[in-house]
Parts: structure tokens; C-alpha cells; sequence
């Protein structure tokens, strides 16, 4: 059972549950398809977002050429302390 789920709402992919190490490998592996189209993720429904998590996203904002919207307290706590402001799409 996947620990992320995701759903495209037009050009905003959604991703709901927990962005971890654990569950990586599901959205790497369908990120093509999954991101075709994608103006921006939106991450208010993540419950969890560990450091791959967040170097995923940030892979995807640059590959893509997406924006972050939704982001909650601890996830910008994240991309405070790493000072990643500069590099991510928010």
C-alpha cells in the first residue's frame, strides 16, 4: 500500500499522505507522466515530508519547471533551514 497518493486537479497536481524515503519510488517512477501538463504541486495535504521528500520536490520544480503551492509551517521549516528559498518554485 502506497503512503502517497496523487491527484490532478487540471494543471495542479495534488499529492496527499506522506512524502518520505518509503514512498519515493512510487512517484519517481511515473513522475513523466504524472507531471505532464503541471503547472504546480500542491503539498497542503502532505502529512509528512522528510529531506528526500523535499529533494524530490525540489528536483521536480527545476526539471519541470513547476511551482510548490500550499506549503504548510514544518514543510517551510524544511526549506528554511536547508535555505533553499532560491532554488525552489514557490
Amino acid at each position: 500500500m502506497s503512503r502517497i497518493k496523487t491527484e490532478q486537479q487540471q494543471d495542479v497536481l495534488c499529492l496527499l499522505g506522506e512524502l518520505d524515503i518509503y514512498s519515493l519510488n512510487d512517484l519517481w517512477s511515473t513522475q513523466s507522466s504524472l507531471l505532464n501538463g503541471v503547472k504546480s504541486i500542491d503539498v497542503e495535504q502532505l502529512t509528512r515530508v522528510d529531506s528526500s521528500g523535499l529533494a524530490t520536490l525540489i528536483y521536480f520544480c527545476n526539471k519541470y519547471d513547476v511551482k510548490l503551492k500550499g506549503i504548510n509551517p514544518q514543510l517551510q521549516t524544511l526549506i528554511t533551514l536547508y535555505d533553499l528559498q532560491p532554488v525552489i518554485n514557490i
